[in-house]
């Protein structure tokens, strides 16, 4: 009798535990993490390509806010213009800033950027030297959405990176220091502006 007894007693206090988790939320509901935010771009490359679409943006709304924490942005990582439409943008930029804005420091090293249009279905071609053992890094970006392909390749066309959108990046270490092939085209039917960082 004792026995047949035991049984029934731990099922009554089973269900009286069931019923008073009912009345509470679950555990691992109330200690899941909330969301977590989107990641941050990987490289400061990144972080200037996407800051430099910013300042592009902002300009071209009129809004000086904007533009002076996207330049402050740019001149924290340091970035360089590497070409003559890439400095009179940045020219004309620091031209909208508010009066009394903080001066840019002129970092002397940073990843150097370049920027230019492209027309639907064209390719822009360039060429960079990278060296062996050192982090090698390219980023894409295009102020106004359009999605463009960044290839990159080797002296002897073997393929480094592909990637296909509005912002991406390519992170690598070279085995051997090589001269390496850059282009940025343009699959889609209306004209982008873009931006391209090399460090």
């Amino acid at each position: 009798m004792r026995l047949k007894a035991i049984p029934i007693a731990i099922a009554a206090v089973l269900a009286v535990a069931a019923c008073s988790q009912g009345d509470r939320p679950e555990i691992a509901a109330s200690s899941s993490p909330p969301e977590s935010p989107a990641a941050e771009p990987a490289t400061n490359g990144a972080r200037l390509a996407l800051a430099l679409a910013a300042a592009d943006r902002a300009a071209e709304a009129g809004d000086r806010d904007a533009l002076e924490q996207s330049l402050a942005a740019i001149d924290r990582l340091g970035g360089k213009p590497a070409d003559d439409a890439a400095r009179s943008r940045f020219e004309t930029w620091v031209a909208q800033r508010p009066v009394g804005a903080i001066p840019f420091r002129g970092r002397a090293l940073g990843p150097g950027y370049r920027t230019g249009t492209i027309g639907a279905g064209e390719t822009k071609d360039i060429e960079q030297t990278f060296l062996s053992g050192q982090r090698a890094s390219i980023a894409l970006s295009s102020p106004n959405g359009r999605t463009l392909r960044l290839g990159v390749t080797t002296s002897k066309e073997k393929p480094v990176c592909r990637k296909l959108a509005a912002q991406s990046s390519c992170n690598w270490v070279p085995v051997f220091t090589d001269r390496h092939h850059i282009t940025v085209s343009n699959p889609g039917r209306a004209e982008a502006r873009y931006y391209l960082v090399i460090e």
